[in-house]
């Protein structure tokens, strides 16, 4: 059980970690039982995550003790080595496979199927001035459905891949049985669904990057002799699983969240709809879903600052603390629309996040359908009262209630 203490730091912690970033751009701590390095000042964090000596590979630079299920994410599944776990010449061999498949043409061409999946969702909220809660009706729903056709799910096992999903997704960090039984499951559907279809397409002629799911190209992507072996392809489809979805529901939550929390921002959006871009970005700096993500160890001894970072210590980049510096972005408490972008939200350098482009793609159109249909909705509770998710690594509501208003904007709106 959270104690009160625990609850106001899960629903704000921007005030401790503010109190951590003016005592020192990184501060000693210790997280899921191991020290840390907490990189909370932005140019600290560029250094840290530019940095050729900061490796990925916990386990071959910090020992087995630091490849904790809470540090690696899909251990449970026995599944290790992905693109987050991994440093050059094997980081660059999968990404460039990947990169192969994920393509910014292909997922432009997602945005017609994603706006379908937006419209079928509004068209079974509630009419008139209903309540309803957001999060299980809109911005959970429409990113796994996104997920799953990418992936090519079939039919019959569709209830039982958004089942698992959504328990894997919104397991706690105290429900760590939970998460790992979900992860064993998914692991077993990407499993089958991999061996069925390198069968089936084993004699095919496919273009990657425009024919078939992206699991397709994944599994016929090719550099020269090279490909994704079976225990690679259900590791990429796990990592664009948990990235894919869980980053793009709690975007979409916690925006709307955020426009819904002050007068006028939600109605500014309405009447000029070309902001929905920008405010997307001002969102994932002020209320970024994803905290923390896998931390640096560092190869050799690296001086930061005052800070002496020893050779094989975790370090790690607090995004929620970082996009919020104020030596970097002024009023950085203040969700502002004449703001730019450069948030770390998604990361930086070597790693940035591969799935950012649809992540911002169904976030836009999430929003963008939403106001179209719902544009004088409201939050059904006051906003002190929205109950946070207690996790290291996600920051993202446990539900979104709001009442849903007038399902079209009076001339003037």
């Amino acid at each position: 059980m959270l104690s009160t203490s625990d609850r106001e730091s899960t629903r704000d912690p921007y005030t401790s970690l503010a109190a951590l970033r003016e005592q020192a751009p990184l501060s000693r701590v210790v997280v899921d039982g191991l020290p840390v390095w907490l990189v909370t000042r932005y140019d600290e964090a560029v250094r840290i995550l530019s940095d050729p000596r900061m490796s990925n590979d916990g386990l071959r630079y910090a020992g087995p003790e630091a490849h904790t299920v809470a540090w690696t994410g899909v251990t449970t599944a026995g599944v290790q080595a992905h693109l987050l776990r991994v440093d050059p010449p094997d980081h660059t061999r999968l990404r460039r496979l990947v990169s192969k498949v994920f393509t910014p043409r292909r997922v432009a061409a997602l945005e017609p199927r994603i706006r379908t999946i937006a419209r079928e969702l509004i068209a079974a909220l509630p009419a008139g001035d209903a309540r309803a809660d957001l999060l299980a009706a809109y911005a959970g729903p429409l990113p796994v459905a996104v997920i799953a056709e990418l992936f090519g799910v079939p039919t019959a096992r569709l209830g039982e891949f958004r089942y698992w999903t959504d328990r894997y997704a919104g397991a706690s960090e105290s429900e760590g049985g939970l998460q790992a039984e979900a992860s064993r499951r998914l692991a077993t559907i990407l499993g089958d669904l991999i061996r069925r279809r390198r069968e089936e397409l084993a004699d095919a002629t496919l273009d990657v990057e425009h024919e078939g799911t992206l699991l397709d190209g994944l599994i016929k992507a090719r550099d020269h002799d090279d490909r994704l072996d079976e225990r690679e392809l259900i590791t990429m489809a796990f990592l664009l699983l948990a990235t894919g979805y869980e980053t793009t529901v709690n975007l979409i939550a916690n925006g709307l969240l955020v426009l819904m929390s002050a007068p006028g921002r939600l109605a500014r959006l309405v009447a000029e709809p070309g902001l929905v871009p920008v405010a997307i970005e001002e969102v994932l700096r002020v209320e970024s879903p994803v905290k923390t993500v896998t931390p640096r160890y560092a190869t050799e001894d690296i001086q930061v600052g005052d800070a002496l970072i020893a050779a094989g210590d975790a370090v790690l980049v607090h995004h929620s603390a970082v996009n919020r510096d104020p030596a970097k972005f002024a009023d950085a408490d203040v969700y502002d629309l004449r703001r730019g972008g450069s948030h770390l939200a998604f990361g930086h350098g070597l790693h940035y996040c591969l799935g950012a482009p649809l992540a911002r793609l169904e976030a836009r159109v999430a929003l963008e359908e939403l106001l179209a249909a719902r544009p004088h909705m409201e939050l059904a509770v006051p906003v002190d009262t929205i109950e946070w998710r207690h996790s290291r690594i996600i920051r993202g509501v446990r539900a979104l209630p709001v009442r849903l208003g007038r399902t079209s904007a009076p001339d003037g709106d």
